[in-house]
């Protein structure tokens, strides 16, 4: 039987966020200010995110396998603590390519952006990737899928909105056609209609168009039949 993995659908969304971002900054010429700001910008958003993912798993997740394997839970926070300096790093960068005067220095500048957000990347995708084994092995020995969801429910309801749409928006970008009609069929169920109805609104800007029409009908159905 598949358990329910609390990291799949976040964890999807912020690895796409990451690429999204590694992608911009390979097409950005730093020596035109206006369009290095709009990828700075980005990878803005995407340390603010990781940021606070980090602190939803400090607050929910470790505490919830900490009585089961101390050990690893010190692990986990130590690798958040280092998580944080290298986004320190990268946003101490950003802040000194916005003092920079000459193009020559915003080149130069604009490359050591590039190196650290790709340390960044490397960092929280290999992370992410021992999370969801080592973190869910403890996770799955100890508690049941309802739990697990209930634990879910606890995290998500801390979020704030704006948050919620920003990751909404590239989990429907960056997840399969059953994992989309899973995730917003269960949102039907248990949350508002506007959350839903916002949540399918967003679908025809944000999902994959081969998938699109699939999901939608799939999602939509009950609503047909009357």
């Amino acid at each position: 039987m598949q358990r329910f993995n609390s990291f799949n659908l976040i964890h999807k969304a912020l690895r796409a966020m990451l690429y999204d971002a590694a992608l911009t900054l390979q097409q950005t010429y730093y020596a035109d200010v206006e369009e290095a700001e709009a990828a700075l910008a980005k990878v803005e958003t995407v340390i603010h995110h990781f940021e606070q993912h980090a602190h939803h798993e400090d607050t929910f997740v470790l505490p919830a396998i900490e009585a089961f394997e101390p050990q690893l839970v010190e692990e986990f926070e130590q690798e958040h603590v280092a998580h944080h300096e290298i986004g320190n790093r990268l946003q101490t960068l950003l802040t000194i390519y916005r003092s920079l005067q000459t193009s020559e220095e915003r080149v130069n500048c604009g490359s050591c952006i590039s190196k650290s957000f790709r340390d960044f990347m490397v960092f929280n995708i290999n992370h992410m990737a021992k999370e969801e084994i080592e973190i869910n092995r403890v996770l799955w020995a100890n508690y049941t899928d309802q739990e697990l969801l209930d634990l879910n429910a606890r995290l998500t309801a801390g979020i704030p909105p704006e948050e919620k749409m920003v990751t909404a928006k590239w989990m429907l970008r960056s997840i399969n056609k059953a994992e989309a009609i899973s995730w917003l069929q269960a949102v039907k169920e248990t949350s508002p209609s506007f959350v839903f109805d916002a949540l399918i609104d967003m679908t025809y800007t944000e999902l994959p168009e081969q998938i699109r029409a699939e999901v939608q009908e799939a999602v939509m159905e009950e609503e047909l039949l009357f």
